[in-house]
């Protein structure tokens, strides 16, 4: 029972976010310390990963919607030489609204967590504290819970599914029917 509790306590513990410096597109500096006091997504990718492709449109589209309570950062671990391919490719895959740095590294990634996986992002809370880690692409539904929780919404209960009228009275008529036969088996069975 000691080992259970144990293993609790450890899984639910936060772990501080490494420092990071990081460079914006026209160069400015910046310390991923400088955004204590909001929840941040660090999201890791590069020009050549297609998964990184394949997200950036779901990452911009969720930056409008927490825009104000979830400051989301996507960090290049392209060269420096590589900033009209990193330009082209914010264009290209929808990352406007995004907040794109560069300066990561692959190094970057085992810091954080995500063990070179492309690409890798990290959930922190407004205190810089881990949260979560996801190597891959991201899943809209994972992402959706896990910006819920940074932003202190409270979770969504699951969807009621509806079923069309016409289906009603099918089901309606079909159950009645065995009801009423499984009752007269029940009658007949009697002693």
């Amino acid at each position: 029972m000691t080992f259970v509790l144990l293993v609790t306590e450890l899984a639910s513990a936060q772990q501080a976010a490494p420092s990071l410096e990081l460079r914006d597109l026209k160069g400015g500096p910046h310390k991923l310390s400088d955004y204590r006091g909001k929840p941040v997504v660090l999201n890791f990718w590069a020009t050549w990963c297609v998964p990184c492709a394949n997200e950036m449109p779901l990452l911009s589209e969720m930056r409008k919607q927490y825009k104000g309570r979830v400051l989301f950062i996507a960090a290049s671990i392209d060269d420096a030489d590589m900033k009209p391919q990193i330009e082209a490719f914010i264009k290209k895959h929808q990352g406007e609204a995004l907040t794109v740095m560069m300066g990561a590294t692959l190094d970057s990634l085992d810091d954080f967590g995500v063990n070179q996986g492309m690409p890798g992002t990290v959930f922190m809370d407004a205190e810089g504290k881990i949260v979560d880690r996801r190597t891959g692409a991201l899943r809209r539904p994972d992402l959706e819970q896990l910006l819920r929780k940074l932003a202190g919404e409270p979770e969504a209960g699951p969807t009621p599914t509806t079923i069309p009228k016409a289906e009603k009275k099918k089901t309606s008529k079909s159950s009645r029917k065995k009801i009423v036969l499984l009752s007269q088996e029940i009658s007949s069975l009697a002693f």
